[in-house]
């Protein structure tokens, strides 16, 4: 007791408010008091049923107070006795008030970071396990080191189910920037330069199997010299498919699904620069419906849309997917035909007329049309083609309609 009184004064005399209890129990009681003390000089030899060792584990599942051992035994098995418990280190008894106070102070700093530390990390874990986007950490080996709540969300796959384990045999997510990861260069493509502070937008399987379109903040982190990428992912199916959906609008004539004259426009620019560089042939092909107007006054404007579509249906399902077909402006269509000559396009334009005549629509006996052709040669711009394919057109209406008419000199422009 006497050195209770000593140690306690000596603090006193140095700006510690203290207060002194006789056993374990009593300390027990004030540590988990709302006015918890900031530190406890622990005896291990108590009064009471409990001894210092005891009395402070007790006082550590209920509260996080550093506490520091006084003890006249120092031997290993005492010493083993301390490391059990959350001790902030021990003083033996005799030590010069010096070293008692240098302990002391060490220990209160020692608190105070371990006690931020706690708190930053308790923010980042909040902030991990709330986050909206999937947070994922893999290693070197690409083994998953972080798989939080939004990515088992995102993903389908439970932490316990992928945390340790190799990212790629347990989800598939399709290739993208893995040239240098396949030929070596790299031991992951992931950890190189070229990924840092890079978004990626790629697609993954869910585990129940469907693909969905994902988009990723990548990071490199490097922790105690290890290197681990981190990614924050998000799904971006819905917003793609917004956004290609708003796209195709913006080039699809709304009621014949074909595209429109803006866009066919710019295929045909694309497609003289391309004639330019490689010296290939291509052809455009103009055709309009024959007596359209005369469909719409006798039949309705529902039954001429009814053969807008169904010529459309017909034509598009002959052509080939490189071909650019369109709705130019009201019954008028034209067609983009790459790497074809005039010669090969004659036949497919003969099958389209024969096609068009014979389409059975419910509302009108028969539908014909009247169609113009035109090869390019570099001298063209668009709008010569243009002019010249509606020239041809025309004269196949002047010639009796139904027929097709191909460019010669006297309409050339």
């Amino acid at each position: 007791m006497f050195a209770a009184k000593v140690i306690t004064s000596f603090l006193n005399n140095n700006g510690f408010e203290t207060e002194t209890v006789n056993n374990g129990e009593e300390a027990i009681q004030i540590a988990c008091d709302s006015n918890h003390p900031d530190l406890i000089l622990m005896d291990i030899e108590l009064a009471g049923k409990l001894n210092g060792i005891d009395a402070s584990k007790i006082i550590n599942k209920y509260k996080e107070i550093p506490i520091i051992f006084l003890t006249a035994n120092t031997s290993t098995s005492v010493i083993d006795q301390i490391k059990d418990v959350t001790a902030y280190g021990f003083v033996k008894k005799g030590t010069d008030n010096a070293s008692l106070l240098a302990t002391i102070e060490m220990a209160l700093k020692l608190y105070a970071v371990n006690d931020d530390l706690k708190n930053k990390d308790a923010i980042l874990t909040t902030i991990i396990y709330s986050a909206m986007d999937g947070m994922i950490m893999i290693d070197i080996d690409e083994n998953v080191f972080l798989w939080n709540p939004a990515a088992e969300r995102l993903f389908g796959y439970s932490s316990n189910e992928i945390i340790g384990k190799n990212i790629r045999k347990v989800l598939h997510i399709a290739e993208f920037h893995y040239k240098d990861y396949k030929n070596g260069s790299e031991k992951n493509v992931l950890m190189s330069d070229v990924f840092k502070g890079k978004t990626i937008e790629t697609r993954a399987q869910h585990k129940n199997g469907h693909i969905i379109d994902i988009e990723s903040s990548i990071s490199n982190l490097k922790i105690k010299n290890n290197n681990y990428f981190l990614g924050i992912i998000r799904d971006v199916s819905e917003s793609k498919r917004a956004n290609e959906e708003l796209q195709n609008l913006t080039v699809t004539d709304y009621l014949t699904n074909t595209y429109n004259r803006r866009f066919f426009i710019q295929k045909l620019e694309e497609e003289i620069e391309r004639s330019k560089r490689n010296e290939n042939k291509f052809s455009i092909v103009m055709f309009d419906i024959d007596y359209f107007k005369r469909i719409n006054d006798r039949f309705g404007h529902n039954c001429g849309d009814l053969v807008l579509k169904g010529i459309a249906g017909m034509v598009k399902n002959r052509i080939r997917k490189i071909d650019c077909f369109a709705r130019w402006g009201g019954e008028e269509f034209m067609l983009l035909l790459p790497d074809t000559t005039i010669d090969k396009t004659k036949s497919l334009v003969e099958e389209l007329r024969r096609g068009i005549s014979k389409i059975n629509i419910s509302c009108v006996d028969k539908v014909t049309a009247s169609f113009g052709v035109v090869e390019y040669c570099n001298k063209y711009t668009a709008d010569m083609l243009i002019q010249n394919v509606d020239n041809m057109m025309y004269k196949a209406k002047t010639e009796g309609r139904n027929c097709i008419c191909y460019l010669d000199d006297s309409f050339d422009i």
